[in-house]
């Protein structure tokens, strides 16, 4: 059985509910808005044997926790509930107690979640962590010089002084960010900083291209150019390798990387983001995507397969249910 939690316009969300109802059927979807209505949570938090003890009743259907071999979580953080007829008070105690209940079972259940949420929300600019700046660097990655920023007059300074070739992120946001060029970038500054403070990365010469992780693997690579390309390319197998294992340490099973491959070999990485962004994806390529995705959430797993924080398995102890769930900045 497999579990989406997701808006009814998600577009990752809709192509793997549709694969999954063409090949078993096995599969339901349920809103996050919706999730108080829909869902009941049976579920003891106690340490047992290594199938986790309790059920999901949804629309009068009971599903044994056993039985979910993976769930699409596209949930917001906090959730996002309907709680009209609510007082402020209660509607604010209600969004944290079920926030707080489904950051647990989301890191409890041994079953893959794509992605698995961090409480507080998961870093995004690798630049900004040292933790996470270290990571990309074990993994034979090099950062490119970042600047973050709330000045809009500051930013398009940067951008000038970096020969208007930047990419650009908002803070805080997990989708990828953009490349700025001199016939858009000033444009795109303005309208991005309309609404919030971001990060401004130089970008390095050499071959840029996106990655996108899927699962056990890299599953299609584009090259990209200051004009559109549509062509799902391989990068060397080398550099695919570094991809796989920096999303793995990261905690992801579904992640989109941006790269740049300098003449000399040498390899930056500019991004890697826990939400790929679809529209920017070629259409063969999202294909393989929910293909992998879909393969990836229909195997059984023990705990000692699953996806966490820390790769391949957070638990210290194939007896622990709950493990502790840690920001990689602590």
């Amino acid at each position: 059985m497999i579990l989406i939690l997701a808006d009814s316009t998600d577009p990752w969300a809709t192509l793997v509910h549709r694969e999954a109802q063409r090949k078993s059927g096995d599969v339901i979807w349920v809103e996050p808005l919706r999730l108080l209505d829909k869902i009941l949570l049976n579920w003891s938090v106690e340490a047992g044997d290594a199938v986790v003890p309790g059920s999901l009743d949804i629309d009068g259907r009971t599903i044994p926790l056993k039985d979910l071999t993976g769930m699409f979580a596209r949930l917001p953080f906090p959730l996002r509930l309907d709680l009209d007829g609510l007082s402020d008070a209660d509607a604010q105690y209600v969004t944290k107690e079920a926030t707080a209940a489904w950051l647990a079972f989301l890191n409890a259940m041994p079953c893959s979640v794509v992605n698995r949420p961090m409480p507080g929300g998961r870093p995004t600019l690798l630049s900004g962590s040292p933790m996470l700046a270290t990571l990309a660097r074990d993994h034979g990655f090099l950062l490119p010089a970042s600047h973050c920023t709330s000045s809009q007059t500051d930013a398009l300074q940067q951008f000038k002084a970096w020969g208007e070739s930047a990419y650009l992120k908002p803070l805080g946001s997990v989708e990828p960010g953009q490349f700025l060029y001199v016939h858009d970038g000033v444009e795109q500054i303005r309208r991005v900083m309309e609404q919030q403070a971001v990060s401004l990365q130089t970008v390095p010469p050499g071959q840029q291209a996106t990655v996108y992780v899927a699962g056990e693997r890299v599953v299609a690579t584009v090259l990209r150019s200051a004009e559109p390309v549509t062509q799902p390319m391989e990068v060397p197998s080398a550099h695919v390798a570094q991809c796989l294992g920096l999303v793995r340490a990261l905690g992801l099973t579904f992640a989109e990387c941006q790269i740049v491959i300098n003449p000399d070999g040498g390899v930056y990485c500019l991004d890697v983001s826990s939400a790929p962004n679809f529209w920017r994806c070629p259409q063969d390529a999202q294909q393989k995507i929910v293909e992998h995705l879909l393969e990836h959430l229909s195997k059984l797993r023990s705990l000692s397969h699953h996806d966490s924080s820390h790769g391949a398995d957070g638990r210290s102890s194939a007896r622990e249910r709950v493990c502790p769930t840690r920001s990689p900045e602590r």
